[in-house]
């Protein structure tokens, strides 16, 4: 008969071996478990106890490999004048042509970067970004030449705004 220190730390017993090596197997006794055999006055860890030793799972050694856990692969890191470039491109088509210039350059930057620098990203924004501007550049010169051409438009356009 045996007597052991629970998870909780209180007492417990006394319990038969035939117990304690269900409670092995079930999970509920380890080798760290405390135990006081019958007739004794020291405790002892169920590992120690010789009638346990081909019930209790191997333990693990200090020369077991640890487990492998593969690492998650660092996601790439994005250009941040590519992000600009696009940003750029994006504000000069819905209102701002002027700046559809910038946003090419802005993208060429980008691309010469990143033919520099393999590990970032952003190849796609770089280019959104230029044909964005080159967009705007279009859009700006169809006003400009709506305007020399047509100047009917512009008197058109004043009147409607007053009204």
């Amino acid at each position: 008969m045996y007597k052991i220190i629970g998870a909780d730390q209180k007492e417990y017993g006394p319990v038969s071996a035939d117990q304690l090596r269900q409670w092995i197997a079930e999970g509920r006794v380890d080798g760290r478990t405390k135990v006081q055999p019958d007739g004794s006055t020291d405790w002892k860890t169920v590992a120690e106890l010789a009638e346990f030793a081909g019930v209790l799972p191997p333990a693990p050694s200090l020369s077991t490999p640890p487990l492998h856990i593969p690492a998650i692969p660092a996601q790439p890191r994005h250009s941040p004048m590519a992000v600009w470039a696009m940003a750029v491109g994006i504000f000069s088509v819905l209102c701002c042509q002027f700046l559809g210039p910038v946003a090419i350059v802005l993208g060429a930057v980008a691309l010469s970067q990143l033919k520099s620098h393999p590990e970032l990203a952003g190849r796609g924004f770089a280019v959104t970004g230029i044909a964005l501007g080159i967009v705007s550049l279009l859009m700006a010169v169809a006003v400009a030449l709506l305007l020399i051409f047509s100047p009917d438009f512009m008197q058109s356009f004043q009147r409607a705004m007053q009204q």
